[in-house]
């Protein structure tokens, strides 16, 4: 494919898709939040970050449920053992061990209300009491008795734990202690006090009843360790689903926010300004269309060179704020001369009409906007070339005192060069506007592409270089993860959510990611300006060091403070019960 400045709507013109939508706020205006719905769809995903997690709430509410049981269980035996007699000391033994499993139970019945407070040193005391008291009442009961066959119940849920310690411990220790006790028991060298005694003579059945309840506890550790790795993979398998289904849908969210652009396009075709003269270069045919402007290829009159030339519609010749804006345009993106920058031959206006055009080099590829609808996201290496070469230039933007404010993967442009490796460059100047001035040519109105703009561009305040940081980690985050940071059915609840919420955590919808993208992306994408890197250049050097391993260990700090106030998948307007050392932790 050949194009003069890729196939996307603003670099067709400096007409924003964002501007001159009627459903935006202007200025100051508050953004209004997204549908009640779309929110409960959002929340309804993440709640679900991981098998882990999810795995860990379950068992809180199993335990929940077991712990109800096992004090009830206690208080039965309690109150029996007044009535079946038995040694006394052996009477008080067994009921102290009841009263010891019984407070421990109703701790784990209490604190599991909360399913996140479960934490494993209490779960591994649950196992600990259960287990020891179950040898108490193997002897109290009879050791050789069909009574102990009731500790399977304990054991088989125990070893459903996502704890391995108390997975393995609790049941080695009563099937361990058991058979132990059994034996010494079978064998005469521990006389049997217990209420149920066996009154058998033969030592082969008294040691096959010794040996059957050990057994039948490993098997219930078998298949309970069985059991859970089948859940697992099924919540795996579940998580993965809905991760590919929200990838498609917000790729499908972006393919029809272009759509009106692509139905437009007239490559191939001649257009009002084929065969007119632009300065020194002789207009050819179309090769790009879009609301307010058109592409055309063209030649270079003296030296037969190919370039790509952009002008404004004539339906758009009046408006003499857009004619100033467009100029505005060419003459900002003349100032920078930089290999990662497309470059700006010439700027003026056609004699015929007056209408302003922009001269600029011919660039034969496809942006990054059609890359990732082609491959759905890119590797890291690639992303951190990538990075880089951008970083550059919008470095070079910043030292010449421009903001571009319109980042997106349709303004990044892979260009084909001869004898030279494939470059990226940036495109499409057309809401930029010089550091340090006053006031835009917008008349206030937000300029940018919804999910790709900075919060303080969304709320209607003035975008600086730390703006076009955001919109560069956003694009970032797409590259990488395959979906949009921010995205939505509607204008309003994408800016919502750039504003007041963060993107699920980029590692955990594209496993295997490094951790480390996800510490520079979290201060890239921070919603104070003052939290971001300083420059793209140092955001593409952390990015660089994070997938080598090297990062920064300040970045990591000032990540962690960024994500305590703000984790991964969460919005500044409503509280989470999972806090960032807690979703950290099963990353």
């Amino acid at each position: 494919m050949v194009v003069g400045e890729s196939d996307q709507t603003s670099a067709t013109g400096p007409g924003s898709p964002v501007e001159d939508d009627p459903t935006l706020p202007r200025g100051d205006a508050p953004v209004p939040p997204p549908s009640t719905a779309s929110l409960d769809a959002i929340d309804e995903l993440e709640v679900t970050q991981s098998s882990a997690l999810s795995m860990r709430r379950q068992d809180a509410a199993r335990a929940r449920g077991f712990a109800r049981l096992v004090g009830l269980l206690c208080a039965v035996g309690l109150v029996s053992q007044l009535l079946m007699g038995g040694a006394l000391w052996l009477r008080v033994l067994f009921s102290l061990s009841l009263l010891a499993l019984g407070a421990t139970a109703a701790q784990v019945w209490w604190v599991t209300r909360h399913p996140l407070d479960y934490r494993p040193s209490l779960a591994r005391a649950f196992g600990a009491v259960a287990a020891v008291t179950s040898l108490v009442i193997s002897m109290y009961l009879g050791v050789l008795s069909p009574a102990p066959m009731f500790v399977v119940l304990g054991v088989a849920f125990f070893a459903m734990s996502d704890d391995r310690v108390v997975a393995f411990g609790a049941p080695a220790v009563a099937a361990g202690g058991y058979a132990l006790l059994a034996v010494l028991v079978a064998s005469g060298v521990v006389p049997e006090v217990g209420l149920l005694a066996t009154t058998t003579a033969d030592p082969t059945v008294r040691f096959a009843a010794a040996g059957l309840v050990p057994v039948v506890m490993l098997l219930s550790v078998w298949q309970a360790r069985v059991t859970r790795g089948a859940i697992l993979d099924a919540l795996d398998r579940a998580t993965e689903a809905m991760r590919e289904m929200r990838t498609r849908e917000a790729q499908l969210e972006e393919a029809n926010r272009d759509l009106d652009f692509l139905m437009r396009m007239a490559a191939g075709r001649a257009g009002p300004y084929t065969g007119l003269a632009a300065g020194r270069y002789v207009i050819r045919h179309l090769l790009a269309r879009g609301a307010m402007g058109e592409i055309y290829a063209a030649t270079d009159g003296e030296s037969g060179d190919d370039a790509a030339i952009k002008v404004l519609q004539p339906s758009m010749l009046g408006d003499e704020q857009l004619v100033t804006r467009f100029l505005r345009e060419g003459q900002a993106a003349s100032r920078l001369e930089q290999p990662n920058v497309v470059t700006i031959y010439e700027v003026g206006t056609i004699g015929a009409n007056g209408a302003p055009y922009i001269a600029m080099e011919l660039l034969r590829g496809h942006d990054l906007g059609w890359h990732l609808r082609q491959r759905g996201s890119l590797p890291v290496d690639e992303v951190v070339s990538l990075a880089e070469q951008v970083g550059r230039g919008l470095e070079a933007a910043r030292a010449a005192g421009i903001v571009h404010r319109d980042l997106k993967p349709q303004n990044v442009f892979l260009a084909q060069q001869h004898a030279a490796a494939p470059a990226w460059k940036i495109l499409d100047f057309g809401v930029s506007r010089l550091a340090g001035t006053t006031g835009t040519l917008t008349m206030d109105q937000i300029v940018g592409t919804p999910g790709y703009m900075s919060p303080e561009q969304a709320a209607g305040g003035e975008a600086t270089h730390r703006s076009d940081v955001f919109s560069f980690g956003a694009v970032v985050y797409r590259a990488l993860t395959g979906q949009p940071a921010f995205s939505g059915p509607d204008t309003p609840q994408v800016l919502y959510q750039v504003v007041y919420r963060n993107p699920p955590r980029p590692s955990l919808l594209m496993p295997g990611l490094p951790t480390d993208l996800d510490i520079v992306l979290a201060i890239a994408m921070a919603k104070d300006p003052g939290d971001r890197f300083a420059s793209a250049l140092e955001m593409a050097d952390a990015l660089t060091a994070a997938a080598k391993g090297a990062l920064d260990a300040t970045h990591r700090v000032h990540a962690q403070t960024l994500l305590a106030a703000l984790p991964w998948g969460t919005s500044s307007r409503e509280e989470s019960d999972i806090s960032f050392q807690e979703i950290g932790s099963t990353s």
